[in-house]
């Protein structure tokens, strides 16, 4: 299973294991002597909000100097303006040794303390962050799902949470792995992530970010309810129920115009369609496209041969609550009434027998 694009989309920072103290009121200072980027500005950005700049200085011959204060530390990164482009600074994961030449990420964590870049952005192994311990937990769990589990089968998928468990308890500190989990939230029982959350250390739950966790376990619809039936509209602006009670089993199909992967998974839903078409099977895909005239584009150029319908910018947060998912591609099986049956997260062209298993057991 490999981490999508959600993967950097995903984390923040251990601090060192002394208090609260250190996170509340820190001065940050990231340094780089660098090659390979022109002249000019750079910006500091959180990597979720990429339009808005936290920060910005002047690199003059490679050389550049951010001072800033956090309240908590944070996923970023870095970018410029190129020809017109908007580039980052990609940094190679130098703890995979030879094999740091093979990957390299945007990401990096701010986090209190000195923090130092070198190397040459143009070329790989590109550049070398020096940082803290959240960032060393970053790059030695860069291909760690600690989501994506609800595709694994039981024994599976209690193995790795009972090592996300352990690892935690080695990293009580760490908002890099409180981040973690809480973007995989949907992949979790409320329980699970209840129990998640009481490992981390008292001043990590009491944070921002700790806040916001304990919040969306709250609001978050019991595991065992069903999904609400919504009505949405359909590009013919008809609006179904997006649960058909006569369907033995539903195939809810979230995605958007924008998102890679799922367009990928569009021909493994077409022999899906295909070969279960009048057995029970009901497939209804579900687009948060925020722009309705990419989706219909979208749905136009896919040519999919069951209902499409587009949920409106301002329910987007709400249905993403109410299904309990942040990324996409996600497909949720319920039965007839709605109540979840399994879902899968992420695209693997190796699901598609998955989908079929799984459809077996219920269509006639």
């Amino acid at each position: 299973m490999k981490p999508v694009l959600f993967f950097f989309i995903l984390v923040s920072f251990l601090l060192s294991c002394n208090s609260n103290k250190e996170i509340t009121s820190s001065i940050v200072s990231i340094e780089g002597n660098i090659t390979g980027v022109p002249d000019g500005k750079i910006y500091l950005v959180e990597s979720r909000k990429w339009k808005t700049p936290l920060d910005s200085t002047t690199i003059k011959e490679g050389h550049f100097e951010f001072k800033t204060k956090i309240s908590s530390p944070f996923l970023a990164s870095i970018h410029y303006w190129d020809s017109s482009q908007v580039k980052r600074l990609l940094y190679r994961n130098h703890t995979l040794g030879a094999d740091s030449m093979q990957t390299s990420t945007d990401a990096f964590f701010v986090e209190p303390g000195n923090s130092t870049i070198n190397g040459d952005n143009s070329n790989p192994p590109y550049l070398r962050i020096v940082a803290g311990k959240e960032n060393e937990l970053l790059f030695k769990n860069q291909f760690v799902d600690f989501g994506w589990i609800g595709n694994l089968d039981s024994v599976t998928r209690l193995q790795k949470i009972a090592a996300f468990k352990n690892t935690i308890a080695q990293n009580p500190f760490s908002f890099f792995l409180l981040e973690s989990i809480y973007r995989s939230g949907e992949q979790y029982s409320k329980a699970e992530l209840k129990n998640f959350l009481s490992l981390f250390d008292t001043d990590v739950q009491q944070s921002k970010e700790g806040e916001a966790f304990k919040k969306y376990i709250t609001i978050r619809p019991d595991d065992n309810a069903p999904f609400p039936n919504l009505l949405l509209l359909t590009p013919e602006n008809t609006s179904p129920s997006i649960v058909d009670t006569t369907a033995t089993i539903n195939m809810f199909v979230f995605w958007a115009s924008w998102c890679t992967p799922c367009r990928k998974e569009v021909p493994l839903l077409k022999v899906i369609e295909k070969k279960y078409n009048g057995t029970g099977l009901k497939i209804i895909s579900i687009s948060i496209d925020e722009k309705k005239d990419q989706w219909l584009k979208a749905v136009a150029y896919e040519k999919m041969n069951w209902p499409q319908v587009h949920v409106p910018l301002t329910q987007i947060a709400d249905v993403q609550n109410q299904f309990r998912f942040i990324t996409i591609p996600l497909i949720i099986f319920t039965n007839n009434k709605g109540r979840e049956i399994k879902r899968f997260a992420d695209y693997d062209p190796d699901n598609i027998s998955a989908y079929e298993s799984l459809i077996n057991q219920y269509v006639r």
